[in-house]
């Protein structure tokens, strides 16, 4: 009986122990704060974009993004609908904010860690949103912004050469083509990559092409070739070549100059072919007074090739500095840049002249030829002989036509 009497009290301290256990466990679980599964590890920051929206002034908020608040709004609203998300897991980035990162990042050319470190986002999540609306900007405004400026009418042509008449001095042309190198890391792909990418400045570069008109604005452009790639095959190479060549899109507007037709010309350096339709400076070991003069009228009138690349630089710095990207997402934010500098100078949305590349900074006077060249990273291949005998022709009437102007004849 004694047993049993035992027996039966240790079952109950047993019973009593496990009650107060399971009381102690119900007011833990009650007491501790719930914690809700996320898909990502650390939460969202949203408070530098809050800040600089609502904060910054509209002349601290052009400095940042390189664009006033009206051009921002405005491009917004022409690529909103391609960045809006519907998510059920937690809340997107919004539109704006993502376009903000963008512009940061075209505009100050900064890193993709530090702009992640700034904004409170991933490094990956800051490279796809710049890609996203880099992409958008092409998709949504290259045609209005760009293409559009391409003439393609009799009425256009003859607008663009007036332009180029009156605001450069050469007569017969529409518009001016140049090319410079966009620096970025080492592409992958082992030597036969190293060897493609490796330009004469002994960095690796991806070449931007572009055609630009009287007044810095871009109406045509190719980029991607690598940078060891000569100017005239990366020309021609182009559908632009093969629509002015081909299909003759260039309309017969043609003038008499000394018994010589003179059709609308593109200005071009000496690495470009020497057609009739794009003119050529004379590259002669020793030039005549009337050869000399007629470069010089050429290679003022190829300067507006310059003015545009040093605004386009200057207040895009991604296209300045070494770029961590590869070359596809080089070439996309190339394009991007394009477009927003046409979008500027449409809408009038001024650049600082401290950011205007072809200007010195502390005096703010135009910096000469060759300093900005080596700034803007131009190209500079080797020179292509003259095989157009018609070509010739023409530029020989030229030559004759500057050289009479020049003695005081009159416009003739």
């Amino acid at each position: 009986m004694q047993q049993y009497m035992l027996h039966c009290l240790q079952q109950k301290h047993r019973l009593i122990i496990q009650l107060l256990l399971l009381i102690v466990l119900i007011l833990s679980r009650e007491n501790a704060t719930r914690v809700y599964r996320s898909c990502r590890r650390l939460p969202r920051s949203t408070g530098w974009w809050d800040i600089v929206w609502h904060q910054y002034s509209d002349a601290r908020f052009k400095k940042l993004f390189r664009v006033s608040r009206a051009m921002f709004l405005f491009i917004l609203s022409r690529i909103e609908d391609d960045l809006e998300r519907e998510t059920v897991t937690e809340e997107p980035i919004s539109t704006a904010f993502r376009l903000a990162i963008c512009l940061y990042r075209l505009g100050r050319g900064d890193y993709y860690y530090t702009i992640a470190e700034m904004t409170g986002l991933g490094v990956s999540t800051v490279c796809g949103v710049v890609s996203e609306v880099c992409r958008a900007i092409v998709d949504n405004l290259w045609e209005d912004c760009v293409q559009q400026h391409f003439p393609t009418t009799e009425a256009q042509y003859k607008e663009k050469v007036l332009d180029i008449e009156q605001m450069w001095q050469f007569p017969y042309a529409w518009g001016a083509i140049d090319g410079c190198h966009l620096p970025l890391k080492c592409p992958a792909g082992g030597a036969e990559s190293r060897k493609e990418y490796h330009n004469f400045k002994n960095v690796y570069s991806i070449v931007l092409m572009a055609i630009v008109d009287a007044k810095y604005r871009f109406i045509w452009a190719s980029c991607g070739f690598p940078g060891n790639s000569h100017d005239s095959i990366i020309f021609q190479s182009t559908e632009l070549w093969e629509d002015i060549t081909e299909r003759e899109i260039i309309p017969s507007l043609g003038r008499n100059v000394n018994g010589v037709t003179v059709s609308p010309v593109i200005l071009g350096d000496s690495a470009f072919p020497f057609r009739t339709w794009l003119m050529k400076p004379f590259t002669n070991a020793v030039l005549t007074p009337q050869q000399r003069y007629f470069n010089y009228r050429l290679s003022r009138g190829r300067m507006v090739t310059e003015g545009a690349y040093g605004q386009l630089k200057g207040r895009w710095r991604v296209l300045l500095r070494k770029c961590e990207s590869r070359p596809e997402e080089v070439r996309l934010a190339s394009l991007a840049c394009i477009v927003l500098h046409n979008v500027c100078l449409d809408r009038g949305d001024t650049i600082s002249k401290k950011l205007d590349l072809t200007r010195d900074p502390s005096t703010g006077e135009l910096r000469d030829r060759a300093t900005i060249r080596r700034l803007l990273q131009m190209r500079n291949c080797p020179k292509i002989r003259d095989t157009c005998p018609q070509a010739t022709r023409i530029r020989n009437a030229l030559e004759e036509k500057f050289w009479r102007e020049q003695e005081g004849h009159g416009v003739c």
